[in-house]
């Protein structure tokens, strides 16, 4: 069935009813822009060849871009009767003069049916295959070139769980049980899609070459498959990079008096009202880590664009805005003589009125005194060895544990969105993720268990554990 004047070349024809985006889904395959993108019938005016992968034996891998079918019943029709020596007369003369537009919509058939090894057929999934009248017409024509077709559902909107775009898939492959040429149907949005979806494609291709073309294939989706890794692997360096600095970052502030101490272990336990004052010295040092964090999330954003052959640039987020008392890990330097203070009026003499009180006071106060010399002296040396080991360079301020596992979450969704974003959309624009997939992410980074000093090297663990959940047909 697969085309065998060649076997060193595989043709992949992109073929749908005019308007539902081949071009685009191209754009997204080969990783650049090629063809027109327009919101109107009939951009493609001839079919157009992309290299998707080439070896150095001479194996290619080609794509073709091919004209939309206009009035799919009067080409189904005119295809059929070429077949006798009227028909052909009509198709090759008459039509060539009086209606020229139609008769390259037969010369593009043609060169489909000469040339293609399989034929990727794409419909618009956002209306069901029952309402999509064209649909039958078209599959007479792609009879008539007698090529594998594999079904392509495009246009299906938002990402969505997988048990819905599988409810999607399941109707499609219904309406085309008819249709013995049809060997697979698959979903490959092109506007949506996640690189990882396009495993799959490359497996369903895989299954309908004969045995002559399966070993250029494999070698030559083994090139292709690189590539994409490559990008994954880049992107994940970028993310690891990202997140071992949100661990590590921290900012050097003033020590506090003992009355900001106080008043802030009080906020912490819900004694104050959570307000910083403006001359506290930890809030100019968190203002800091958050204008940095934010430049940084930003830096990710481009890096993860350039790696993945988009265009555009991240939009600078104001971090500190939603970060809570929770985000910070504030280490203070405490001062010996503030500690010899508070570890006398609260240790000390507290435990020494204790022992006044237990003896009836017969000590006369002198439990009280010797309670608070002890606490004063416990306290010092505790300040002393806390700062010898928690704040050696002074007070420090830097994101909490929690904090760490949410930028993680969020850079994680940024690589998703980036991951899915085809560029028939264009430049890269910022949009809302679906719901859903801060559940799976919440759930991988969860399942990893990482500490905070190995998030970053768990990061290729928790994003393929994402992919899984999300694709879990895609073998990458």
């Amino acid at each position: 069935m697969a085309n065998q004047s060649d076997p060193l070349r595989i043709h992949l024809s992109l073929v749908s009813h005019t308007n539902i985006g081949k071009t685009t889904l191209a754009r997204t395959l080969l990783s650049r822009d090629v063809g027109e993108v327009a919101d109107r019938a009939h951009v493609t005016l001839e079919a157009s060849s992309y290299v998707l992968a080439r070896n150095s034996e001479g194996c290619e891998l080609l794509l073709w871009d091919t004209p939309g079918f206009g009035n799919s019943l009067s080409l189904a029709k005119r295809l059929e009767g070429r077949s006798n020596p009227v028909g052909w007369f009509i198709s090759e003369i008459w039509d060539r003069v009086t209606n020229k537009s139609f008769w390259l919509d037969q010369q593009a058939m043609r060169h489909i049916k000469d040339t293609s090894s399989v034929v990727l057929y794409l419909v618009n999934a956002a209306e069901p295959p029952e309402t999509a009248a064209y649909v039958e017409a078209e599959m007479r024509i792609l009879t008539w070139i007698g090529k594998p077709v594999i079904v392509l559902l495009n246009q299906m909107g938002q990402p969505r769980p997988p048990e819905q775009e599988a409810a999607d898939i399941k109707q499609w492959q219904k309406a085309m049980e008819s249709h013995s040429i049809v060997s697979d149907v698959i979903s490959l949005d092109a506007f949506a899609r996640c690189w990882v979806q396009e495993f799959v494609l490359f497996d369903a291709i895989a299954k309908v070459l004969d045995e002559e073309q399966s070993v250029a294939f494999e070698a030559l989706r083994e090139i292709w498959a690189r590539q994409r890794r490559g990008m994954y692997s880049s992107s994940v360096q970028a993310l690891m990079r990202y997140i071992d600095k949100m661990a590590h970052d921290k900012e050097m502030a003033e020590n506090r008096s003992m009355k900001e101490l106080l008043f802030s272990f009080g906020r912490r336990f819900g004694l104050f009202r959570d307000e910083s004052s403006d001359d506290d010295p930890t809030v100019a040092a968190q203002t800091a880590l958050s204008a940095r964090a934010t430049d940084s999330f930003c830096a990710l954003t481009d890096e993860l664009l350039a790696i993945n052959g988009l265009k555009g640039q991240g939009v600078k987020k104001e971090i500190l805005s939603r970060m809570q008392s929770s985000s910070w890990d504030v280490r203070d330097q405490i001062s010996p003589g503030q500690a010899a203070v508070a570890g006398a009026v609260s240790t000390g003499a507290f435990g020494g009125l204790a022992a006044d009180l237990a003896t009836g006071g017969l000590s006369l106060g002198i439990g009280t005194l010797i309670g608070t010399i002890v606490g004063a002296l416990g306290g010092a040396g505790l300040a002393v060895g806390y700062n010898q080991t928690k704040a050696p360079d002074g007070t420090s301020v830097s994101w909490s544990d929690e904090a760490v596992k949410n930028f993680c979450i969020d850079a994680i969704l940024l690589y998703l969105a980036l991951a899915h974003f085809g560029r028939g959309r264009g430049n890269w624009a910022e949009s809302e993720y679906p719901e859903f997939w801060k559940d799976v992410v919440v759930k991988s980074v969860k399942d990893v268990h990482a500490e905070r000093d190995y998030m970053a090297n768990s990061m290729d663990a928790m994003l393929r554990n994402v992919l899984t959940r999300l694709y879990p047909k895609a073998s990458f």
